[in-house]
Protein backbone atom coordinates (compact mmCIF):
# COMPACT_ATOMS: atom_id res chain seq x y z
CA UNK A 1 0.00 0.00 0.00
CA UNK A 2 1.80 3.50 -0.89
CA UNK A 3 2.01 5.90 1.69
CA UNK A 4 0.73 9.13 1.70
CA UNK A 5 2.15 12.53 3.73
CA UNK A 6 -0.98 14.77 2.10
CA UNK A 7 -3.75 14.25 -0.13
CA UNK A 8 -4.97 17.13 -2.85
CA UNK A 9 -8.50 18.49 -2.21
CA UNK A 10 -10.33 20.69 -4.56
CA UNK A 11 -11.84 22.80 -2.15
CA UNK A 12 -9.70 22.72 0.89
CA UNK A 13 -5.96 22.68 -1.22
CA UNK A 14 -4.16 20.00 1.21
CA UNK A 15 -5.24 17.89 4.10
CA UNK A 16 -1.97 17.10 5.80
CA UNK A 17 -2.18 13.65 7.18
CA UNK A 18 0.24 13.67 9.95
CA UNK A 19 -2.45 15.30 12.07
CA UNK A 20 -5.47 12.68 11.37
CA UNK A 21 -5.18 9.82 14.33
CA UNK A 22 -5.72 6.30 11.81
CA UNK A 23 -7.07 3.43 13.60
CA UNK A 24 -5.83 0.21 13.36
CA UNK A 25 -8.53 -2.29 12.93
CA UNK A 26 -12.00 -1.92 11.49
CA UNK A 27 -14.51 -2.24 14.46
CA UNK A 28 -17.16 -0.74 12.49
CA UNK A 29 -20.82 -2.33 13.56
CA UNK A 30 -22.14 -1.72 10.42
CA UNK A 31 -20.57 -5.00 8.54
CA UNK A 32 -23.40 -6.57 7.82
CA UNK A 33 -24.65 -3.32 6.02
CA UNK A 34 -21.91 -3.20 4.33
CA UNK A 35 -22.19 -6.72 2.94
CA UNK A 36 -25.99 -6.16 1.81
CA UNK A 37 -24.95 -3.33 -0.26
CA UNK A 38 -21.59 -4.93 -1.53
CA UNK A 39 -19.24 -2.08 -0.39
CA UNK A 40 -15.76 -2.43 0.86
CA UNK A 41 -14.95 -1.59 4.21
CA UNK A 42 -13.69 1.71 4.70
CA UNK A 43 -9.90 0.20 5.10
CA UNK A 44 -10.00 -1.06 2.08
CA UNK A 45 -11.53 1.81 -0.06
CA UNK A 46 -9.48 2.20 -3.25
CA UNK A 47 -10.76 6.14 -3.19
CA UNK A 48 -8.70 9.08 -2.53
CA UNK A 49 -11.31 10.19 0.23
CA UNK A 50 -14.11 8.45 1.64
CA UNK A 51 -16.16 9.75 3.93
CA UNK A 52 -19.36 7.59 5.06
CA UNK A 53 -22.00 8.57 7.71
CA UNK A 54 -24.39 6.52 9.06
CA UNK A 55 -27.69 6.69 10.32
CA UNK A 56 -29.44 4.12 13.15
CA UNK A 57 -32.73 4.60 13.90
CA UNK A 58 -33.25 2.71 16.89
CA UNK A 59 -37.18 1.81 17.32
CA UNK A 60 -36.98 0.24 13.43
CA UNK A 61 -33.29 -0.89 13.32
CA UNK A 62 -32.78 0.59 9.97
CA UNK A 63 -29.72 2.42 8.40
CA UNK A 64 -29.46 5.37 6.02
CA UNK A 65 -25.55 5.93 4.71
CA UNK A 66 -24.53 8.73 2.90
CA UNK A 67 -21.11 8.07 0.70
CA UNK A 68 -18.58 11.00 -0.22
CA UNK A 69 -15.67 9.90 -2.34
CA UNK A 70 -13.06 11.76 -4.28
CA UNK A 71 -11.92 9.88 -6.87
CA UNK A 72 -9.70 11.10 -10.31
CA UNK A 73 -10.77 14.65 -8.91
CA UNK A 74 -14.08 14.26 -9.21
CA UNK A 75 -17.12 14.42 -6.10
CA UNK A 76 -19.36 11.69 -5.76
CA UNK A 77 -22.13 11.31 -3.40
CA UNK A 78 -24.77 8.23 -2.84
CA UNK A 79 -27.42 7.09 -0.38
CA UNK A 80 -28.43 4.35 0.65
CA UNK A 81 -31.89 3.85 2.61
CA UNK A 82 -32.88 0.94 4.55
CA UNK A 83 -36.60 0.08 5.27
CA UNK A 84 -38.05 -2.84 7.01
CA UNK A 85 -41.93 -2.34 6.20
CA UNK A 86 -43.57 -4.56 5.04
CA UNK A 87 -39.74 -6.69 4.47
CA UNK A 88 -36.48 -5.93 4.74
CA UNK A 89 -35.59 -3.11 1.52
CA UNK A 90 -32.81 -0.80 0.43
CA UNK A 91 -32.87 1.53 -2.01
CA UNK A 92 -29.87 3.94 -3.74
CA UNK A 93 -30.01 7.08 -4.43
CA UNK A 94 -27.43 9.49 -6.31
CA UNK A 95 -26.61 12.53 -4.30
CA UNK A 96 -26.19 16.15 -5.38
CA UNK A 97 -24.53 18.57 -3.25
CA UNK A 98 -26.55 22.32 -4.59
CA UNK A 99 -23.97 24.35 -3.18
CA UNK A 100 -20.80 21.96 -4.39
CA UNK A 101 -19.44 19.12 -3.00
CA UNK A 102 -15.88 21.38 -2.17
CA UNK A 103 -18.42 23.46 0.06
CA UNK A 104 -19.45 20.35 1.82
CA UNK A 105 -16.34 19.31 2.73
CA UNK A 106 -14.98 22.61 3.48
CA UNK A 107 -17.55 22.77 6.32
CA UNK A 108 -17.18 19.30 7.47
CA UNK A 109 -13.47 19.87 8.15
CA UNK A 110 -14.27 23.16 9.99
CA UNK A 111 -16.00 21.57 12.18
CA UNK A 112 -13.24 19.00 12.88
CA UNK A 113 -14.58 15.96 11.22
CA UNK A 114 -11.31 13.89 11.11
CA UNK A 115 -10.57 15.09 14.91
CA UNK A 116 -13.37 13.90 16.94
CA UNK A 117 -13.63 10.63 19.09
CA UNK A 118 -16.17 8.96 19.61
CA UNK A 119 -19.28 10.14 22.23
CA UNK A 120 -17.96 7.62 24.81
CA UNK A 121 -14.70 9.15 25.18
CA UNK A 122 -16.33 12.60 26.34
CA UNK A 123 -18.45 10.53 28.95
CA UNK A 124 -16.23 12.13 32.21
CA UNK A 125 -16.55 15.54 30.55
CA UNK A 126 -20.49 15.42 30.36
CA UNK A 127 -21.38 16.12 34.00
CA UNK A 128 -23.88 19.08 35.19
CA UNK A 129 -24.74 19.48 38.42
CA UNK A 130 -27.47 20.90 40.07
CA UNK A 131 -27.92 23.73 43.34
CA UNK A 132 -25.20 22.26 46.26
CA UNK A 133 -27.84 20.44 48.84
CA UNK A 134 -25.84 21.35 52.50
CA UNK A 135 -26.38 17.92 53.75
CA UNK A 136 -25.47 16.33 50.53
CA UNK A 137 -23.37 18.22 48.46
CA UNK A 138 -23.07 18.50 44.75
CA UNK A 139 -25.68 16.78 42.82
CA UNK A 140 -25.01 15.69 39.26
CA UNK A 141 -27.85 15.70 36.75
CA UNK A 142 -27.84 13.43 34.33
CA UNK A 143 -29.58 12.76 30.79
CA UNK A 144 -30.27 9.15 29.79
CA UNK A 145 -31.92 8.66 26.25
CA UNK A 146 -33.04 5.32 25.35
CA UNK A 147 -33.85 5.76 21.62
CA UNK A 148 -33.71 8.16 19.10
CA UNK A 149 -30.58 7.98 16.42
CA UNK A 150 -27.22 7.42 16.70
CA UNK A 151 -24.44 7.80 13.82
CA UNK A 152 -21.11 6.59 12.56
CA UNK A 153 -18.97 8.30 11.00
CA UNK A 154 -16.26 6.06 8.90
CA UNK A 155 -13.50 8.10 6.99
CA UNK A 156 -10.83 7.05 4.97
CA UNK A 157 -7.75 9.88 3.59
CA UNK A 158 -4.95 8.38 1.61
CA UNK A 159 -4.08 5.78 3.75
CA UNK A 160 -5.61 6.47 6.80
CA UNK A 161 -8.93 5.93 8.34
CA UNK A 162 -11.18 6.60 11.22
CA UNK A 163 -14.79 5.23 12.82
CA UNK A 164 -16.38 7.01 15.34
CA UNK A 165 -19.92 7.16 17.26
CA UNK A 166 -22.12 9.27 18.22
CA UNK A 167 -26.32 9.43 19.04
CA UNK A 168 -28.38 11.84 19.64
CA UNK A 169 -26.34 14.96 19.69
CA UNK A 170 -28.45 17.74 19.06
CA UNK A 171 -30.58 16.43 22.76
CA UNK A 172 -26.61 15.78 24.25
CA UNK A 173 -25.20 18.95 23.05
CA UNK A 174 -28.68 21.40 24.17
CA UNK A 175 -27.91 19.77 28.07
CA UNK A 176 -24.13 19.75 28.12
CA UNK A 177 -23.98 22.87 26.24
CA UNK A 178 -20.08 23.31 26.98
CA UNK A 179 -19.14 20.13 25.68
CA UNK A 180 -17.66 21.85 22.02
CA UNK A 181 -17.50 17.69 20.57
CA UNK A 182 -21.18 17.20 21.02
CA UNK A 183 -21.96 20.57 19.01
CA UNK A 184 -19.62 19.31 16.40
CA UNK A 185 -21.58 16.63 16.03
CA UNK A 186 -24.33 18.65 15.72
CA UNK A 187 -22.62 20.40 12.67
CA UNK A 188 -22.02 17.16 10.99
CA UNK A 189 -25.10 15.92 11.25
CA UNK A 190 -26.14 18.87 9.67
CA UNK A 191 -24.08 19.08 6.60
CA UNK A 192 -24.96 15.42 5.84
CA UNK A 193 -28.74 15.65 6.12
CA UNK A 194 -28.93 19.52 4.88
CA UNK A 195 -26.20 19.89 2.57
CA UNK A 196 -26.64 16.62 0.31
CA UNK A 197 -30.04 16.34 -1.61
CA UNK A 198 -31.32 13.40 -3.50
CA UNK A 199 -31.37 14.16 -7.64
Amino acid sequence: MKSFSQVEVRGISKIELAGIQSDSINLSANKEFEKRIKLKSIEKSENEVEIRFYELLSLSNTRNLKVLVLKNDIWKATEFSEINNPRLKISKFALDAPNGFELVIQKLFQNKLTKLPSQEALKPRMKKYGQTDPKRGRAEKVLIVNDGKSYTIEFKIGDKFRIYNFSNPETYANFYNDVQELKDYVAIKNIFTEELKRK
